[in-house]
Parts: structure tokens; sequence; C-alpha cells
């Protein structure tokens, strides 16, 4: 028995694919990718991390967000019809592993609806999301917040590096977890 046919898999252990009528893809900051896919649950489809980009990618039916407002002022990009896209096979790759395996059981695509939801809950309205500017999240208490400072950097030599943010209150050393347990 064959599991659902997933367009953008390559058999190899990665090849650059191109975008076509049947599928999109959405990347967003790494640092989001465990918020998102644990706030999915089961409407996640496949999504993988790009180690050297700081990337994860999400996989949406074509057409998918086409109405939504412009989000690459808050890091998130849109790959079309027609774009190149670098994806590990189905065992993942070293850099590039999976964290939603494309198994039979996974849906072929995210439920756009529900990303878009995560994404608001994430971001705040999308409408101003942009001009709002990306969200970190927290490398302490795993919160997205955009008043963040960088604590550790790190460069690679191709890709884009990483970093490791502290919100407000943990960057000035305030613990608000004992106090908020108390109410």
């Amino acid at each position: 028995m064959t599991g659902p046919v997933r367009p953008y898999l390559p058999e190899k252990p990665y090849a650059y694919l191109t975008v076509d009528e049947t599928w999109c893809a959405m990347t967003v900051p790494l640092d989001w990718a465990a918020l998102m896919v644990a706030a999915l649950g089961d409407e996640a489809g496949p999504i993988f991390a790009d180690a050297g980009l700081s990337l994860a990618t999400v996989f949406l039916p074509s057409g998918a967000g086409e109405d939504w407002p412009d989000l690459s002022g808050a890091a998130v990009q849109w790959h079309r019809a027609g774009a190149m896209l670098l994806v590990p096979g189905p065992e993942g790759c070293a850099s590039m592993p999976w964290l939603r395996w494309p198994l039979d059981d996974v849906p072929v695509f995210t439920d756009p609806s529900g990303l878009r939801a995560i994404l608001e809950r994430l971001l705040g309205p999308l409408e101003t999301a942009s001009a709002l500017g990306p969200i970190a999240v927290c490398s302490n208490c795993n919160v997205p917040s955009r008043d963040v400072k960088v604590i550790a950097w790190q460069e690679q030599m191709s890709g884009a590096g990483w970093a490791k943010y502290a919100c407000a209150l943990c960057y000035d050393g305030i613990d608000l977890r004992g106090a908020l347990e108390d109410l």
C-alpha cells in the first residue's frame, strides 16, 4: 500500500525542487517551529528545519495565503509556483531534519486556516504584522516577543548562523514563573 502523494518530497536525501501548481511553501524563523508544530497538532503537515538558514518550511496547498497581507517584514516568506526550494528526502538529512515527518498518517499539507490562526496568535493581526517586525522566541522562557535581545550568536561558514534571544524580563533577570504560579 502506498501513502498519499507528496509532490514536494524527493526520493534522494535532498533535492532542489521547483514549486509547481499543486503546492506552495512558507518559511518562518526556526525558533518559531516548535511553537507552531505544538499549536497546529494534527493539522500540521510535514515541516522541516533548515539549520543552515535558521528557517522552518511548512507545505501548503497551492493558492494558500494568496489573500493574506504581505508578511515579509515579519520574517515570513512564501514560495509559490516557479520558486526553487531545497527539500530533504523522506529520511531528512544532517542539517535539514523533519520536525513533522512526512508519514502516511500525517496530512499532505498543513491546513492554511489553522496556520493563519497560529500566525495571528504569534504575530498579532496579520494586517499590521510586517510593520511591527519579526518575533523571536526567548531561549529561557519560550515566550515569543518583539522585545528581545540577542544573548548568543554563532556565525556559520554558510547560511545565516544562529542566535539565542532573551525577552526583556529574562534579560533583566526577572523570573515571573514563581509569581504566576501563586496567582
